[in-house]
């Protein structure tokens, strides 16, 4: 006969197993959507929503950050390093304009952190927010279609060297993209797609404003990241180390796959697809809910 200690243990497994599922449900949800122009933030609030799913732990939503941060590091390895080694040459153009198109996110992000938090706890403003995403990567497919003309697929995160143009006008430029990036702090309005269609807008390429886009995600993911570590540090809200380390690996590893894959959709100039996704989710959400 099974005896009560036993069956409490049982009941215990099958409690973590469930925390266990849901967590790594969210990790699989951040790393698909974190890249991809579909919005994270509003596929996390419908998902949390859908299956009553409380808000993850401020030390897991840090780890899952982490984690998809390190997949842009992967991808963009190359890329990385040789900013880096011409900034110790004396050339920190790039770091500059990394630092111009962080600046409004950094702005909006500290300034209404408050409202923005709450606006997550709404369905509707996350569809609303969907909505606005799908309008965004409607005009990039049609943008797209004008040109003619398609993204390079070079298998790889690097491209040629930039047409040679001064600092000062690529300021603006690297600022407006900034500024579609801090529109995207609200829920459902997709960062990727906002920045990549901003940076095509403005005459890039597809593959070279989804690099700068990706690019500008560091310190993005960085900076939230960072402000939710003191309440986290305040609210105990670590949670067990190993369980942590394994949703930031699987949300890295499953964030890497989604942004070699929005890559290979860029050389297809697939904007439409996602563009339709997001209208009909969105759709669905505000007549149903």
């Amino acid at each position: 006969m099974i005896g009560v200690p036993h069956m409490l243990s049982a009941l215990a497994f099958l409690g973590d197993a469930a925390e266990f599922a849901r967590w790594t449900l969210l990790a699989l949800i951040q790393g698909l959507t974190e890249f991809l122009p579909i919005s994270s933030s509003g596929h996390l609030v419908l998902v949390q929503s859908a299956l009553g799913l409380e808000e993850p732990a401020l030390g897991l939503d840090i780890a899952l950050h982490v984690g998809t941060l390190v997949a842009v590091f992967v991808v963009y390895r190359r890329d990385l390093s040789e900013i880096v080694s011409r900034a110790f040459s004396g050339d920190l153009t790039e770091v500059v304009l990394l630092v111009v198109g962080s600046i409004p996110a950094a702005v909006v992000g500290i300034g209404l952190k408050d409202r923005i938090h709450a606006a997550y706890g709404s369905e509707r403003m996350a569809a609303l927010g969907l909505l606005l995403t799908a309008a965004v990567l409607a005009v990039g497919a049609w943008v797209q279609a004008r040109r003619g003309g398609r993204a390079v697929d070079h298998g790889e995160a690097e491209l040629p060297a930039d047409p040679p143009r001064s600092l000062g006008k690529r300021l603006l430029p690297a600022f407006l993209v900034g500024c579609s990036q801090a529109m995207a702090i609200l829920p459902g309005v997709s960062r990727s797609g906002s920045t990549i269609v901003a940076g095509i807008l403005l005459g890039e390429s597809p593959a070279r404003a989804a690099r700068f886009s990706f690019l500008l995600s560091i310190p993005a993911i960085l900076g939230a990241a960072v402000l939710q570590i003191p309440d986290a540090v305040q609210g105990g809200q670590g949670g067990g180390g190993l369980a942590i380390l394994w949703y930031a690996a699987f949300a890295g590893f499953v964030g890497w796959g989604a942004l070699r894959v929005l890559l290979a959709f860029l050389a297809r100039g697939a904007f439409r697809w996602f563009s339709v996704y997001c209208a009909a989710l969105a759709t669905g959400v505000l007549l149903f809910t």
